[in-house]
C-alpha cells in the first residue's frame, strides 16, 4: 500500500511550486477546519524541493512511518477519502504554524516526523508514542503548545545543533543533557543536581534557558 501511494506521490500527487518559492507560499486560501478533525491546513516539503498545500494532521506528539493527509477539505462534501505517505517522502511539514521535521542521524532517516518545540540556536524536538488519535493543535495562539497533552513516559526528545541530531537516551538524561550543555556550566549544574524544574519533562524549559542565556546574545 505504502509503495503504491509513494509511486502516485512520485509521478505528480505533489507537484507543487518548487523549494525556490516556499516563503512565497500562503495557505490562507485553504478553509480551516473544525476542531472535530486532526487535519487543518498546512503545507509539506518533499525531499525533492516540492512544495505541496493541503490538510495535514497536527500534534505535538508527532508521527511515526506514515501520517494522513487530504488535499481537499475533508469536512465539506463529498467528503474525500485520505491519502497516505511515508514520513521519509517529507523533509518538513507546517501545520497552523508548528514546524515538524522528519528527523535524520548521520545521514540515516528515523522514520519518525517529529513536533519542534523550541527553535534558537539549540532546537528542540519531540516525538511521542501514542495509540489513537493524535491530539489536534490549538486553533488560536500559534505559540501555545499544549504540553500537558504529551505522555511524557512514552516520549522521546530530540536535540539538534548545527545540523547535527542527538537523540537523548531516558536512561542517560543528567548526563547527556549536562554534558550537551556544558558550555553553559550554570544549567549544566542545574542539571546535575536534578532540580525540580530540570528533569526529563522538562526539556523545553532547558532548552528555552539555553538559549536565552547571556553568551548567546552576545555572540550574534
Amino acid at each position: 500500500m505504502l509503495t503504491r501511494f509513494s509511486a502516485v506521490l512520485a509521478v505528480g500527487l505533489f507537484t507543487a511550486r518548487p523549494a525556490a518559492h516556499a516563503q512565497a507560499s500562503d495557505t490562507s486560501r485553504l478553509a480551516d477546519t473544525s476542531r472535530k478533525t486532526a487535519h487543518a491546513p498546512g503545507e509539506v516539503l518533499t525531499p525533492e524541493g516540492r512544495l505541496v498545500k493541503g490538510y495535514f494532521p497536527g500534534s505535538v506528539n508527532g508521527f511515526e512511518k506514515t501520517i494522513s493527509f487530504y488535499l481537499t477539505h475533508p469536512e465539506v462534501r463529498p467528503f474525500p477519502k485520505p491519502k497516505y505517505i511515508s514520513v521519509d517522502k517529507i523533509r518538513s511539514m507546517t501545520v497552523h504554524g508548528f514546524y515538524f521535521e522528519t528527523l535524520q542521524q548521520k545521514g540515516k532517516s528515523l522514520h519518525v516526523l517529529a513536533c519542534r518545540l523550541v527553535d534558537g540556536p539549540v532546537q528542540l524536538f519531540n516525538y511521542a508514542e501514542e495509540k489513537g488519535i493524535p491530539v489536534p493543535l490549538p486553533i488560536i495562539g500559534f505559540g501555545l503548545i499544549p504540553l500537558a497533552s504529551i505522555p511524557y513516559t512514552k516520549n522521546h526528545w530530540y536535540l539538534k545543533r548545527n545540523d547535527e541530531l542527538t537523540v537523548i537516551d531516558r536512561s542517560r538524561f543528567v548526563f547527556e543533557v549536562s554534558t550537551y550543555f556544558a558550555d553553559y556550566p550554570a544549567l549544566a549544574q542545574k542539571i546535575k543536581q536534578k532540580g525540580k524544574d530540570y528533569q526529563y519533562q522538562d526539556m523545553v524549559r532547558i532548552v528555552t534557558e539555553y538559549n536565552r542565556r547571556p553568551a548567546a546574545a552576545g555572540s550574534k
